[in-house]
């Protein structure tokens, strides 16, 4: 794996060689600084400190007066057309999606009050512009842009010590883990990074059309990338899917009035824990979209395919494998093998920050659930190699199927003005599934 220094300088590299995509990742940079403003002045409450409020208005008048020097400098003001302008909107997206799922991040949450969240939150998320600022300086061939960033970058560094001012004056109790949260951080930049230069050379290409592969739930996938109401309506099936699955499994068990087997509680539990990340993922972003018309219908008919799809599983799974412990070390190697699958492709493909960075956190369990599992059956004298290949040729079967009926739900909803992918010009729609010449009404200004 590359270190984080050299995939900041890939990003640096690709946008330094064009104006057009420099002013369209600095409009990107503009808009992630007043998002941080306006985060920092909706944390101030009651719990704010008065002596430490001024402060604080001023860090966000800080922010906000870098949107509007980032905004002033970029070499193009205005899209050249309407690729260029689907670019800034799809870097923006980004942006948004990091900003907002790092405030809302698992370790986060847990501040006991808004002052601690935004102390913290200050403290972290400042690395990021730190960080990219300061390799993106010395690339850009621009002189008035060196100058500019130079003094925004002068601020980044003063914002960072007066988060850890601000901390000092936190009781023990208040206090978060640092550690954990600039991990956190990092992996999120991480991602983004990744994801901004792939999107970027793809956009380089001609604006050619994205390749995903034949299979149904790989098409899914990309699709999904697309398409930022249906990837928060697809989270939530996701996180119910995985919790009816633990469900499920358990009660195959409590209602023959048999003991759970020693993992299943563990498992369960984490199963369960991962339902609530991936909602909790979404959950700024989705309020906003239940507001459109049409929005909570889509979810209704994503969740009622997955339903279906695990309906359908385990149905399958009970007329093959009576033996309870069998049907629950079987039923979860066959749900686990969809999840790497899937899980992964959603990384590649969505532009959702948060989501990638939660769903790349629940690969790393699944690892550990497909270990037990495999170590279970050999321990038991129970892995039977046609077993195996019954329950991932039925899965496939059942989820390739679901995944078509998906799409269909998807180009659906792609007719509907306020669902169209809103990339068209850029990322054209993938070859099967042809185009829809709408106008996409923006839910954010550019």
């Amino acid at each position: 794996m590359k270190t984080f220094a050299s995939t900041i300088q890939d990003l640096m590299s690709e946008i330094t060689q064009d104006a057009h995509i420099e002013s369209a990742w600095l409009t990107a940079m503009a808009h992630m600084e007043h998002l941080a403003a306006e985060q920092i002045l909706g944390n101030i409450s009651q719990s704010t400190p008065p002596e430490f409020v001024e402060e604080i208005r001023t860090h966000a008048a800080d922010e906000y007066r870098h949107r509007d020097v980032i905004s002033k400098i970029r070499p193009i003001q205005e899209p050249a057309n309407e690729a260029e302008r689907d670019l800034r909107a799809r870097l923006c997206a980004m942006t948004e999606s990091f900003t907002m799922s790092y405030f809302g991040n698992p370790v986060l949450v847990q501040a006991n009050n808004r002052f601690a969240a935004y102390v913290h939150g200050a403290i972290t998320i400042e690395q990021f512009p730190f960080q990219i600022y300061s390799s993106y300086i010395p690339a850009t061939k621009f002189l008035h842009i060196r100058e500019a960033m130079t003094d925004v970058l002068s601020d980044e560094s003063a914002h960072i010590q007066l988060g850890k001012k601000f901390r000092e004056s936190l009781s023990e109790e208040d206090q978060l883990s640092l550690q954990q949260l600039q991990a956190i951080e990092k992996d999120m930049c991480r991602i983004m990074i990744l994801r901004m230069t792939e999107l970027i050379r793809v956009y380089k290409k001609s604006h050619n059309v994205q390749t995903a592969g034949s299979k149904a739930s790989s098409r899914l996938a990309w699709m999904l990338g697309e398409r930022p109401a249906a990837t928060l309506a697809w989270v939530q099936a996701l996180g119910f899917c995985e919790s009816n699955a633990a469900i499920h499994m358990q009660r195959e068990f409590t209602s023959r009035n048999l003991s759970l087997p020693p993992q299943m509680p563990e498992h369960v539990e984490d199963e369960l824990r991962h339902a609530k990340l991936l909602h909790r993922s979404v959950l700024l972003e989705r309020r906003r979209w239940l507001a459109v018309p049409g929005y909570k219908e889509l979810e209704h008919k994503l969740n009622r395919k997955m339903e279906r799809y695990l309906g359908r599983f385990f149905s399958a799974l009970v007329r093959e494998l009576k033996d309870p412990e069998m049907l629950y070390l079987y039923g979860a190697w066959g749900l686990e093998m969809r999840v790497f699958k899937h899980y992964t492709d959603l990384v590649k493909w969505t532009d959702n920050v948060g989501v990638a960075y939660i769903v790349s956190q629940i690969l790393e369990d699944e690892a550990e659930h497909t270990k037990m599992v495999n170590a279970t059956l050999n321990e038991k004298n129970l892995l039977n190699p046609e077993i195996l290949k019954f329950v991932r040729q039925m899965e496939e079967d059942i989820f390739e199927k679901t995944a078509a009926d998906i799409i269909e739900i998807l180009a659906e909803f792609d007719l509907k003005p306020s669902f169209m992918p809103p990339y068209i010009a850029a990322f054209p729609s993938y070859p099967s599934q042809g185009s829809v010449e709408t106008e996409q009404p923006a839910l954010m200004e550019i």
